[in-house]
């Protein structure tokens, strides 16, 4: 007998649970309620309150990788992208974009500068930095060239 309060407390705190649980089940709540959903995820309201469903459009897509790109020995240098490109009269600016699928190391941002009829006045390369851009990584290039009318990033040298 010395376990009776024990065991009554016990009981009470049961019949407790079990009461909560039941004004529980009974209970609407909000944030969980399982119903239809009346509205897409991504949708547009037009001017006439219809309601478009624009979710093939908010999708975000994988990039689409063949496993042509990673053959040995095809040509990878159309996989390094330079993009950004700007000069201002001063400094070449730019980053490339690794779409390859190898590890690009020691990449070389080749350039040429051009006067008002675009003729050769120079050329040259810019390093990037970092030195290694793992594949689907970026990376920045900066570097002073002479004055020209306007200066073209050519094409990119790199190793792997």
């Amino acid at each position: 007998m010395t376990n009776l309060p024990g065991i009554i407390a016990f009981s009470i705190l049961l019949a407790m649970l079990t009461s909560a649980n039941s004004l529980l089940a009974n209970t609407p709540t909000p944030l969980a309620q399982n119903r239809e959903i009346d509205e897409p995820f991504c949708y547009m309201k037009t001017p006439d309150g219809k309601t478009v469903d624009l979710g093939n459009l908010c999708e975000q897509k994988p990039a689409s990788r063949t496993s042509e790109s990673c053959i040995s020995g095809s040509n990878i240098a159309k996989y390094v992208a330079i993009t950004n490109v700007n000069y201002d009269g001063n400094f070449l600016t730019g980053k490339i974009v690794n779409q390859s699928c190898k590890v690009v190391k020691n990449i070389k941002v080749n350039y040429e500068v051009l006067d008002e009829s675009d003729n050769l006045i120079d050329n040259g390369f810019i390093s990037v930095q970092p030195v290694a851009v793992e594949p689907g990584k970026s990376a920045f290039f900066r570097g002073e060239v002479i004055a020209g009318a306007k200066v073209v990033a050519t094409h990119v040298d790199f190793k792997f």
